[in-house]
């Protein structure tokens, strides 16, 4: 019995490890090639600026997932979380992606513990882009 228990919580371990690196592949894949901090021309607000505001209006996992899947389903000036991202880089367009896939990226971004840089907080504590 003991075994069994042992069995059935490594094969939970490595359904998480797995979807978790689907998702981390999925971001590289589909959304690391606008979303980068590193880019030497930037195309789109980095990655952990996103994940920042969207966990602060969707705190909790499921509704930061269903924000995201929400969101990259029909992208909408009306309804977005970072205006002044969109008066930079104009609004994402959009991309037609899978829900599952972007559900997986979604979970992996926020399960993911994002790094804010000290010039990202500076910027923030300022209000940039906030409205």
């Amino acid at each position: 019995m003991k075994l069994q228990i042992t069995g059935v919580i490594a094969t939970i371990f490595l359904m998480n490890n797995v979807s978790a690196s689907d998702g981390e592949e999925l971001y590289g894949q589909l959304c690391a090639s606008c979303h980068t901090p590193n880019a030497s021309v930037k195309i789109a607000p980095p990655i952990f600026a996103v994940v920042d505001h969207v966990r602060q209006a969707y705190p909790q996992r499921d509704d930061f997932i269903s924000q995201v899947v929400e969101w990259v389903d029909e992208p909408k000036a009306e309804v977005a979380l970072m205006p002044g991202a969109i008066r930079k880089f104009n609004l994402m367009p959009k991309l037609g992606y899978s829900q599952s896939d972007v559900e997986k990226i979604a979970a992996y971004l926020f399960d993911k513990n994002t790094v804010l840089s000290k010039e990202y907080l500076e910027h923030k504590k300022k209000g940039h882009g906030s409205n």
